[in-house]
């Protein structure tokens, strides 16, 4: 139980910007293990910012500088009992695994294209009864907006990074950047080494899955619908040896699930879930992760290129 509860606690930022861009030093310092769950004790949330990739299509769109509620909210497909099909079940935990990674590396391959810029956009909702604040007193929104731009060299890797956390109605929250291996929180005036890396555009889930056998973890597939369209469906499941009472959250927890839905033709991830289950047998999604737009190919306005530039005094 504790070495499993090492692997499915931590901070939000371990679940919301899974290794594509870590926003605070306890995640960039070190590369913590992943978590199922991902949910907030606390310090974790603090840490959390805009730096997850979700790719969705190849066409340029507007910087999103300042994006209403509603213009996102629609962006998010919301998979319902009517519209979950199953079409097919694959036993095999190996099979499972490397249908995933075929997934990720076909996405990879044509996003990740060398020397250039990539922005990636997504939208974040929780359903939690209390959100923990920065440090410095600013509360992070329950709903969220992420907005990455990544700059790329001929290897596909990160070199440098401008990372935003904003509010549904585009105020910011946090802002962060990476340049000359160096990470700067410019909210909260902290700034770390680390080392060029690659963004992950699965938030992850490749790499909770290939640790799945350490912890007890069940993966398990299915084709099914999502808004009108078939994708891949991979669930990454935990069940609990006793009930967990997790902060934030009124009921305690049985079990913990991930879900991730995969284009069947692209590769692109189009939504991520986690799922919490009571003793009852109800499930609360407790986080989904929407796409709203990634492209590549687009350079940052100037007055986004000139973030890289600023610096923080506090080490």
């Amino acid at each position: 139980m504790f070495k499993r509860k090492t692997f499915l606690l931590g901070g939000i930022c371990v679940v919301l910007l899974i290794g594509v861009v870590v926003i605070g030093n306890a995640t960039a310092r070190a590369v913590a293990p992943v978590n199922l769950r991902g949910l907030s004790t606390g310090n974790g949330e603090q840490q959390a910012a805009a730096n997850v990739s979700i790719p969705t299509s190849h066409a340029p769109s507007k910087a999103c500088a300042s994006c209403g509620e509603q213009q996102f909210a629609a962006n998010i497909p919301v998979p319902t009992v009517g519209s979950l099909e199953h079409v097919e079940a694959k036993d095999g935990q190996e099979t499972i695994r490397l249908d995933i990674q075929a997934l990720v590396t076909q996405w990879s391959e044509t996003m990740l294209k060398g020397e250039g810029w990539l922005h990636v956009v997504a939208h974040h909702t929780r359903d939690k009864e209390e959100s923990s604040p920065l440090p410095n007193g600013q509360t992070i929104p329950l709903n969220y907006i992420s907005e990455t731009w990544y700059h790329l060299n001929d290897q596909g890797q990160a070199v440098e990074v401008i990372a935003f956390m904003r509010s549904e109605d585009g105020n910011p929250v946090q802002i962060s950047t990476f340049r000359d291996n160096m990470w700067r929180n410019l909210t909260i005036g902290e700034k770390w080494e680390s080392d060029s890396y690659t963004p992950r555009l699965d938030l992850g889930f490749s790499t909770l899955a290939d640790r799945a056998h350490e912890w007890d973890c069940t993966l398990s597939q299915q084709t099914t619908t999502l808004a009108k369209q078939p994708v891949s469906q991979f669930m990454l499941r935990e069940e609990f040896d006793s009930p967990l009472q997790m902060e934030g959250y009124a009921q305690p927890a049985v079990a913990a699930e991930r879900r991730a839905y995969f284009d069947v033709h692209s590769g692109a991830l189009l939504l991520l879930e986690r799922i919490l289950v009571t003793a009852e047998g109800e499930e609360q999604i407790v986080e989904r992760v929407g796409p709203i737009t990634s492209e590549y190919g687009i350079v940052p306005p100037v007055e986004v290129l000139d973030l890289l530039q600023r610096e923080v005094t506090n080490d």
